[in-house]
């Protein structure tokens, strides 16, 4: 009723015969696959062959790219001009109830949209953690470059359910195992035999951050292997595939049909499992560490000083525990760690008048120099989060204007020799009045390492110690090599 019975591209009428021998069908104006919507306002009715013709574009495009031209296997009719579409396109019945205006109003802007961008509009940081989300991101990242070329690549947004059921069905979540032993688990069966298991995902995403290159991998897999079509898409999600779906899927030869209808995807070839295993196994992973050193990163409560004494200075601070009642904490921090005693031409700070301090949060990193006759605690600075800049141009020329080596947390290093060889992501750096510097250390991949005996994590290992076994920090590419 909304078109009058009129196909929007040809003018053509159809009956209601046609709707039901499927002569003619719903089209989505923007297509599904990059706007996954079923609304009414999403949808036109237009002619079958039409509506196949169409395939990826937006009725736009469509009709900008084949007006005047004849209606495959419908020789008696042509897709209109784009003027006369956009005409006719306005004209469209725009009365009705407030709702079905809006509803008309709605499909009409779609109908007349040269280009479908994703809104940011309704984006949360909740979608940063989803596959299909960031596919979009990608995508339009990617789009970017090649918007002038006259025949430009196409790039396919695969939905998240499609890629959860291809990763069930592929069940490649085992090959995180070499690089991650613990997303296995031990099960008995009723008769008291254990079985090896892989853990559900969800307990994986807390173990490995090798679980995103597997999605990558399944998303990459399946866009190779799945025709890039929405209706495919689809029928594969469907546990029981319709008549209609069964009949597009058993020629594409993608898996096989139970007695119960059901449809299960053809498994991965083993080879190609074994590659997976091996490529997560060497964990590679790209960690962004911000260059900016701007700003301060302090507490937002002043502290009061007690007193000061070599070097350190002594804070209490009135806090209301659980209970709701004052509290005072004692605590005690190195001047370098607090603003607010003195300003840079030895004047009284800011809070002096109140004999108060703000504690810096953030540590920015530890400056290593490289004369190594001086002991650890003069060998290795740590760098507080406030006026770094000043702060590195100084420690540079106590280490003879040369190069200063900077380690920050999430860097990641190589040990070349010794009981911490290998490659490893810095996770905590402390001070220790008797051990010197100790550092955390994790596996690149490891998600949750502070555990008692987790594998791929080092507590408290002294900096001196794998400075001693050659500390090689990590040049990072994207591509993660």
């Amino acid at each position: 009723d909304d078109l009058d019975w009129t196909c929007p591209y040809t003018g053509h009428e159809f009956e209601p015969v046609d709707l039901v021998t499927r002569r003619v069908d719903l089209d989505h104006i923007i297509p599904r696959s990059l706007r996954p919507s079923d609304s009414l306002d999403s949808l036109v009715v237009t002619f079958s062959a039409i509506n196949r013709w169409k395939d990826k574009r937006t009725s736009w495009q469509f009709v900008r790219d084949e007006q005047g031209k004849q209606v495959p296997d419908l020789p008696n009719l042509h897709i209109m001009d784009l003027k006369r579409y956009e005409k006719s396109v306005q004209a469209l019945d725009k009365r009705g109830h407030p709702d079905d205006q809006n509803r008309k109003k709605r499909r009409i802007e779609r109908l007349l949209l040269e280009r479908f961008e994703e809104k940011a509009g309704g984006f949360t940081p909740g979608h940063l953690t989803q596959t299909s989300q960031l596919s979009r991101l990608g995508q339009q990242v990617l789009r970017k470059p090649f918007e002038k070329l006259p025949d430009p690549p196409v790039f396919v947004a695969l939905p998240g359910q499609l890629t959860a059921r291809t990763r069930a069905a592929w069940d490649v979540l085992a090959c995180l195992a070499d690089a991650a032993p613990d997303v296995m688990e031990t099960t008995t069966d009723n008769e008291g035999r254990d079985h090896r298991t892989v853990k559900h995902k969800t307990e994986i995403r807390g173990i490995t951050h090798l679980h995103h290159a597997l999605d990558a991998c399944v998303l990459g897999l399946a866009a190779d292997r799945f025709p890039n079509r929405g209706d495919i898409w689809r029928a594969l999600i469907e546990r029981r595939p319709s008549s209609a779906q069964r009949a597009q899927l058993e020629p594409l030869g993608l898996g096989e049909f139970d007695s119960s209808g059901g449809f299960r995807l053809n498994d991965l070839p083993e080879e190609l499992k074994k590659q997976l295993r091996q490529r997560l196994a060497e964990r590679r992973v790209v960690q962004h560490v911000p260059a900016d050193m701007s700003g301060i990163r302090v507490e937002e409560n002043t502290r009061g000083i007690v007193r000061r004494e070599d070097g350190r200075v002594f804070l209490r601070q009135q806090k209301r525990n659980t209970e709701g009642l004052l509290v005072v904490n004692q605590t005690d921090e190195p001047e370098s760690k607090v603003i607010g005693l003195r300003r840079a031409d030895g004047k009284g700070g800011k809070l002096a008048a109140i004999n108060g301090v703000r504690v810096v949060a953030d540590n920015f990193g530890v400056a290593i120099l490289a004369n190594e006759k001086l002991p650890p605690t003069e060998r290795f600075i740590i760098i507080p989060f406030a006026r770094v800049w000043d702060q590195l141009k100084a420690l540079k020329a106590r280490n003879g204007d040369r190069p200063l080596k900077i380690l920050r947390i999430g860097m990641q290093i190589d040990v070349l020799t010794g009981r911490y060889c290998g490659t490893w992501m810095v996770r905590g750096v402390q001070l220790n009045q008797r051990a010197g510097l100790l550092v955390d250390l994790s596996s690149p991949d490891v998600i949750t390492y502070r555990l008692p005996g987790k594998p791929g994590a080092k507590q408290n290992v002294s900096l001196a110690t794998i400075l001693n076994a050659g500390l090689v920090i990590r040049r990072i590419t994207l591509s993660g090599s």
